[in-house]
């Protein structure tokens, strides 16, 4: 397997995982898609990117970094549309996919948000890389904030 940053959506195919995420009720995946096609989230501001996960051609994960749409601070990332497909759960995708993207956001960001919900699974993926679950705040259920050197 292996992680690779996504220069453009266009050459990739999606359906796949946009099929297996909305069989389970998650339509991230789709708006992902669709946002980036509409032009209204390229993942290409300073300090954003998009990461796919590979088995030779086939793409069987993917996540998002953007600046956080939900604060006005460009110090604060967020990660956007965490998935894995289900037969490949299990195995570190998710894990690697999400240190890929914190490893990214440490060079640009202080602080790393996201949200989930009903998701145990997700959840605890996120307190073991290090997130802390938080409430009360607007848009997001887990923080990270980066040490600054």
């Amino acid at each position: 397997m292996i992680i690779e940053r996504v220069p453009s959506l266009e050459q990739y195919e999606l359906d796949f995982l946009i099929e297996d995420s909305l069989s389970e009720g998650y339509k991230f995946i789709k708006r992902l898609v669709d946002e980036y096609r509409a032009g209204s989230n390229k993942f290409d501001k300073n300090g954003e990117s998009l990461y796919v996960a590979k088995i030779d051609s086939e793409i069987i994960g993917i996540v998002g970094l953007n600046i956080d749409p939900y604060v006005s601070s460009p110090e604060v990332g967020r990660v956007r549309h965490l998935y894995v497909l289900r037969q490949y759960r299990g195995n570190g995708v998710g894990k690697k996919l999400l240190n890929t993207v914190m490893d990214e956001a440490r060079q640009h960001f202080r602080t790393l948000r996201l949200s989930t919900t009903d998701n145990p699974v997700a959840e605890n993926l996120y307190i073991e890389c290090g997130f802390s679950k938080v409430e009360g705040i607007h848009k997001a259920s887990h923080i990270l904030e980066f040490e600054q050197a």
